[in-house]
């Protein structure tokens, strides 16, 4: 396991040096209209800044989709700040792992968070047509915490599952993060 989130770290201290005062893009959401689509996002409760905090993805496939060059074969996916509404772009500030192109299966979501805040985690899943799900949460966070949590999504004939997983992969309601401190950044 760790052997996996090392490259995942790696490529968030890139996104986070990078992003740092770049404004938000509008979410990868409104070009991917048929296809299914995962949206990961943590926001502030007023949705009005962009949170302290930086997001890293992995697919069922084991895929790192956490930023960078994307490689042949991994779905169209981007990591960082985003505009949520691009006709209230004061009001839906988030940082998001958008994945166009999603597929079934296990997601890993690590967390690192760089500021002493309450803030909100949403997952999304449409599957392209008429079926979608979310599922979201309030949370703290703490300087230098990585939290690792783990999440289910299921696409089959237009219904479209997403829930929690807990470190033993059981299904549940809420979220079951799994944090670790890495040092203050």
């Amino acid at each position: 396991m760790l052997r996996r989130l090392a490259p995942l770290l790696v490529t968030l201290a890139a996104v986070g040096a990078s992003a740092k005062d770049a404004p938000g893009k509008p979410s990868l959401r409104f070009s991917c209209s048929e296809k299914p689509f995962l949206s990961v996002s943590v926001f502030t409760p007023a949705h009005d800044s962009f949170p302290h905090i930086q997001l890293g993805l992995i697919d069922p496939f084991g895929r790192n989709l956490s930023g960078g060059k994307q490689k042949a074969g991994d779905p169209k996916h981007r990591v960082g700040r985003v505009i949520e509404l691009p006709k209230h772009p004061t009001r839906s500030r988030a940082v998001a792992a958008e994945v166009c192109g999603a597929v079934e299966g296990d997601y890993q979501l690590v967390v690192s968070e760089r500021a002493n805040a309450e803030y909100r985690l949403a997952v999304r899943v449409d599957d392209g047509g008429p079926g979608n799900e979310a599922m979201s949460a309030s949370l703290l966070s703490r300087v230098g915490q990585n939290c690792t949590l783990r999440f289910r999504v299921s696409m089959r004939y237009h219904v479209v599952s997403v829930r929690w997983l807990t470190a033993e992969a059981v299904q549940t309601d809420l979220p079951d993060p799994v944090c670790e401190s890495v040092g203050k950044h």
